[in-house]
């Protein structure tokens, strides 16, 4: 792109300004303004604008960067192109480029830049074609080019002092020289910086890391707990639903199936009995109230169980709970070798209620294999829970006594 005007001379961002922009402006129909930028106020603060007549107007301004275009700050250490002005204020428009009707305008701003440093930006305004479409932006991006090169020179002149003359251009070249030591110097201490933080960025990633596993454990953590709630909350909906159908009115037999089954789905047990003590005979015996699991010719036959036999027997007689998690760990208390029981652990509880043995709740072959400390703790409760429950309702006289 050709340029038809003379910068060699033009030291200064006034003369750069008044020579550049009407040649940019070429044609009336493009309005073109540059606004400058302040640093020190953090405003664009004065503006140059090319008017109708080819003259160029200068009058104080004072706009955010930000109003013409969010990315216009972000682009000083980019490529800066001409971003569309879509959303600007009308008033914004009309105080950079008076006269102008943004309705038939199509305006772009582009930010320019040296060294990293916002020196102001370019406003362009064309009129709008809707019969076709834009196929290139013309001479517009270079020419925001040569405008940033021309006032970078201007400034770079300006930083090594008066106009050049004599021993001067010895000056200019000394400036030159210690600005590039000036850069290896910084390029130098950046590198020396970055060594000294990879020690914090390798201390960083071992703290993400340790964090990433306290976070992990969290999790783990949350889940456990979410599940023992959701035990919790769903022994105490059972149990609910035993009292209901106490309160009801339920029959004894149907009564004791239904502690059996409610169990057994509750704490994922597939086998679960309930021994009652019968009185009604010479001696005090357990015998089998309710069942789910047992092989069908013990419920056929009947299960009496004397006080001190056997597992229930031995629960009967103590009063206390026993809970087996391996049998080779549990003594007398093996399981009994048959191919209802599936898995190792079993526990069996006493049912207690004002100090009177009502019988031994059973559950084993476990969905999970085993029990856990939480799911003992509530079969305790739920012991107690059956144990009040057969009291009230007199489970074993009513499920033993002669017709």
């Amino acid at each position: 792109m050709f340029f038809p005007v003379r910068l060699h001379d033009a030291v200064d961002t006034e003369t750069v300004l008044r020579r550049l922009l009407p040649v940019l402006a070429g044609a009336r129909e493009r309005r073109v303004a540059y606004a400058a930028f302040n640093a020190g106020r953090g405003l664009l603060d004065q503006r140059w604008t090319v008017l109708d007549s080819g003259e160029v107007e200068v009058a104080p301004l004072e706009l955010e960067p930000s109003r013409l275009h969010s990315l216009l700050m972000d682009d000083v250490g980019g490529d800066r192109p001409l971003r569309p002005a879509e959303s600007v204020a009308v008033w914004v428009l009309r105080d950079l480029l008076p006269g102008i009707d943004p309705d038939k305008s199509w305006v772009r701003v582009r930010a320019i830049a040296h060294d990293g440093a916002l020196l102001g930006a370019l406003i362009v305004a064309e009129p709008r074609r809707f019969s076709f479409s834009r196929k290139t932006e013309g001479p517009v991006p270079a020419a925001g080019d040569v405008l940033e090169m021309a006032l970078a020179r201007a400034l770079a002149l300006r930083a090594a002092g008066p106009a050049l003359g004599g021993e001067k251009p010895v000056s200019l070249a000394e400036s030159v020289l210690e600005r590039l030591r000036e850069s290896e110097r910084a390029v130098a201490e950046a590198r020396a910086e970055m060594e000294r933080s990879r020690g914090r960025i390798e201390a960083l990633e071992r703290a993400a890391s340790g964090a990433t596993e306290l976070l992990m454990d969290a999790h783990v953590d949350l889940d456990r707990r979410a599940a023992k709630h959701q035990r919790q909350t769903r022994v105490m909906f059972l149990l609910r639903k035993l009292m209901e159908r106490n309160a009801a009115g339920m029959e004894p037999r149907e009564l004791a199936v239904e502690i059996v089954r409610t169990v057994a789905e509750a704490f994922g047990g597939g086998r679960c009995s309930l021994m009652l003590v019968d009185e009604t005979g010479d001696n005090r015996e357990l015998r089998l109230g309710a069942a789910i699991g047992l092989p069908p010719e013990l419920v056929a036959d009947g299960v009496r169980i004397p006080m001190g036999s056997g597992v229930s027997g031995r629960v009967a007689r103590t009063r206390l709970p026993l809970v087996v998690r391996d049998p080779h760990d549990s003594g007398d208390a093996a399981l009994m070798g048959d191919d209802w029981y599936t898995s190792d652990a079993f526990v069996s509880l006493p049912l207690v209620s004002r100090g009177r043995l009502l019988g031994v709740l059973n559950l084993t072959n476990f969905r999970a294999g085993t029990v856990d400390d939480t799911e003992v703790e509530q079969l305790r409760l739920v012991s107690l829970c059956v144990g009040l429950l057969a009291d009230h309702a007199g489970l074993p006289e009513r499920l033993f006594l002669p017709a």
